[in-house]
């Protein structure tokens, strides 16, 4: 019961954006080459772990799509990609020019017994929580079978508090720049094996997938 009261806490106290993130910074600032061609991803999620400490929130699967979003709409504003869609349970269609899939964990760490403390103060007590991210990519080229995979760990802190919710417009720019470096690190390390060196077929060009 205890960590349930914590899980709700912690949801609403995030909920009013009274918060504070900074970056872990283990991984520096990259700017990959952009490939000749840009492809198309179907991703999936697959052997990914999501703890919360004070209860979890959403599933395993939920938080390794929201991680896979984070990551691949960077890709894709950044020309890294043309497009991307989420495919259940690894069933790729076969439309794509490569299939992804993101394994490894996602543990967020924090003091059950200052959500508490914090939550009965109506957050004028501050409490945080570390977000700590060990992921890999493993890629497949459709048309060849080649396999390419990368991994990265990085992490950021959040800090919640009531009078933080001036800092609303910036509150996620740490973990803004923890998810741009793990995209660009992830990417390169895939670009540098020669994962996107085939150009998409141009007779697929027309295929429709989901943002």
């Amino acid at each position: 019961m205890t960590r349930r009261i914590a899980a709700v806490l912690l949801a609403s106290s995030l909920a009013t954006w009274g918060c504070i993130t900074t970056a872990g910074g283990a991984l520096q600032p990259i700017k990959p080459p952009l490939p000749a061609a840009k492809p198309r991803i179907e991703q999936t999620v697959g052997d990914f772990e999501f703890t919360l400490e004070g209860g979890k929130m959403v599933t395993s699967n939920k938080a390794g799509q929201l991680l896979n979003d984070e990551i691949l709409k960077r890709w894709k504003k950044k020309g890294y990609i043309e497009e991307s869609a989420y495919v259940e349970s690894s069933r790729f269609t076969g439309k794509a020019d490569y299939n992804l899939t993101l394994s490894g964990s996602q543990y967020g760490n924090s003091s059950i017994a200052m959500q508490l403390l914090s939550g009965l103060t109506l957050l004028i007590l501050p409490y945080t929580v570390d977000t700590k991210y060990d992921i890999q990519y493993t890629i497949e080229n459709r048309k060849t079978g080649q396999r390419f995979s990368a991994s990265v760990a990085d992490s950021y802190h959040t800090t919640i508090e009531l009078l933080l919710f001036v800092a609303a417009p910036v509150a996620m720019r740490g973990a803004d720049r923890t998810w741009t470096a793990m995209a660009d690190h992830l990417y390169e390390q895939l670009r540098a094996q020669g994962a996107f060196d085939q150009a998409p077929d141009p007779s697929e060009m027309g295929a429709t997938h989901g943002p």
